[in-house]
């Protein structure tokens, strides 16, 4: 009786695979669709970045019996790969189920896009409990989806300073910075480069001789050509001067992407001319006291020169007149020797003599011998030694 049965059942559905197509249509003994949520995948490939993508797919058995239904896929080329997380589903008549698309690329590959296809196809058909292998090309035993799958692009550079170490110049001297920019991303792109505290190095002083920046087109993997930028150091600085210039490479096409910075220390010794500053800040405490000591010294011995010398003068002015003095005082007793002699040979008696010339008078021996003669030595400087 069974066995009668199963030949009945097979028998109506060799009858409906092989009916007309109008007939098929009423009845619909196998059929299958298959769809995707999306149908174009894009993937960031940049390397701090870089994640597959999944995508919920959805089978579904359109046929009036059970069905065992295989999943494929296809990429074009081999820089993408897919997988998918079934590989058959067996389904009731109407029954369907999801399964996953994942699409994935190696991190830095360059921009590009690929076509894939997914493709549900029915292999067997369940009567009862017996399952009958379906013929290949069979109508509605295929269904298929498909779309596109691309890398995006990425800006990321890294900015290299051919010499980081730092600059030591002089008063007005100039700072040249030379660098190049790697392109690390996955495109063409625009690069530049700025000085990030241009502001704070114009306040101190320095000028910028060149172009404040330095733009080049640089392909992925390459570096650009060397950029140059030179600073120009105060003329005229009383104290050392020491300041970070800081250089900062960016994409113009992508302003989200991170930025590559570095910085280059520049140092303006102080000029000589400066107002005569000794470099207090760099002094300890006891060299700043010997220095004040000094400085104190040499005032003392200043100001002690001053005074001598204003003394010496008062004391030669007054010196001389003494000497006037001396000599008029002198003048004035030879005379007064002259007239007692003269007098004497007149017949004049000595107390005549005296009151003539009021008692200035000495004896022969102190004529002879005047003591204030001595004074002449007076006229011998001893400062012409």
């Amino acid at each position: 009786m069974q066995t009668a049965t199963r030949v009945f059942l097979v028998s109506i559905l060799v009858l409906c695979l092989f009916a007309p197509m109008n007939a098929q249509a009423q009845l619909t003994p196998v059929g299958v669709d298959v769809e995707c949520d999306e149908s174009t995948i894009k993937i960031n490939v940049h390397p701090e970045q870089n994640a597959p993508v999944s995508v919920t797919c959805t089978v579904t058995n359109t046929g009036s019996f059970a069905q065992g239904v295989d999943l494929d896929s296809n990429l074009d080329g081999n820089d993408f790969s897919l997988s998918l997380s079934e590989s058959s589903i067996d389904l009731d008549a109407g029954e369907d189920a999801t399964f996953t698309a994942t699409f994935s690329a190696s991190p830095r590959i360059e921009v590009l896009s690929e076509d894939y296809n997914i493709t549900a196809t029915v292999t067997s058909v369940t009567i009862g409990s017996d399952p009958f292998t379906v013929p290949l090309g069979q109508a509605g035993s295929t269904s298929e989806t498909g779309g596109s799958v691309s890398s995006l692009p990425y800006s990321r550079m890294d900015l290299e300073v051919s010499n980081p170490s730092t600059r030591n110049i002089e008063a007005g001297e100039e700072a040249t910075l030379q660098f190049t920019i790697f392109n690390d991303g996955n495109r063409v792109d625009n690069l530049e480069v700025e000085i990030v505290n241009l502001q704070e190095i114009e306040d101190a002083g320095f000028k910028i001789v060149s172009d404040p920046f330095f733009r080049a087109t640089v392909n992925p993997g390459s570096s650009s050509d060397q950029g140059t930028i030179v600073l120009e150091g105060p003329s005229d600085s009383s104290d050392e001067i020491s300041i970070q210039v800081k250089l900062r490479a960016f994409s113009k096409l992508d302003s989200d992407a991170e930025a590559s910075e570095v910085s280059v220390r520049v140092v303006v010794a102080a000029s000589s001319g400066g107002g005569g500053s000794i470099g207090l800040d760099s002094m300890d405490e006891d060299s700043i006291a010997l220095i004040a000591m000094g400085g104190g010294g040499l005032i003392g011995v200043i100001l002690l020169l001053v005074i001598i010398s204003r003394l010496t003068k008062k004391a030669g002015k007054q010196k001389i007149a003494a000497k006037e003095a001396k000599k008029a005082a002198k003048a004035e007793k030879k005379a007064n020797k002259a007239a007692r002699r003269m007098m004497k040979k007149s017949g004049f008696s000595e107390e005549e003599i005296v009151q003539e010339l009021d008692g200035d008078f000495e004896d022969d021996f102190e004529d002879d011998l005047d003591f204030d003669d001595l004074d002449d030595m007076d006229d011998f400087d001893f400062e012409d030694l």
